[in-house]
């Protein structure tokens, strides 16, 4: 009778082992194409940009920042950012547009550093991500 309880609770042992090598449930693959799309379709959620402004020597305005893609699957290219230059009253004066072209991958950050002509009048400049591309 003991040698059958052990080698029942053997068995039980082997059998536990076993299930936990099953593949991912459909379910979860479902979930997981679903998130990718979701992130595919919608860049501006995931990205966020963090910048910096300053002068230089050459009459230049140099924006530097870093950009942060918090998505889990996608990487993003092909970043557009806007350039807004306001004056003290924080009235838009002009627009600038550039395009960073690294990628960024799902939950990294890219350094970024821009360098334009200072547009007279300007006493402060806001940047923001305006579209991006999915890598692939």
């Amino acid at each position: 009778m003991r040698s059958i309880i052990i080698l029942l609770v053997v068995s039980a042992m082997f059998m536990g082992c076993h299930s936990g090598e099953q593949q991912p449930s459909a379910k979860y693959e479902e979930k997981k194409a679903t998130l990718e799309e979701m992130e595919r379709d919608s860049p501006l959620k995931f990205l966020r940009v963090n910048a910096s402004h300053h002068g230089n020597l050459l009459n230049q305005t140099v924006v530097e920042g870093e950009i942060t893609n918090k998505a889990t699957l996608v990487s993003y290219k092909n970043i557009q950012v806007q350039v807004s230059f306001l004056d003290k009253d924080n009235a838009v004066i002009e627009k600038q547009k550039e395009t960073l072209d690294d990628v960024v991958k799902p939950g990294s950050s890219m350094d970024f550093k821009i360098k334009t002509t200072h547009v007279k009048g300007a006493s402060s400049v806001t940047i923001d991500i305006i579209s991006a591309a999915a890598d692939k």
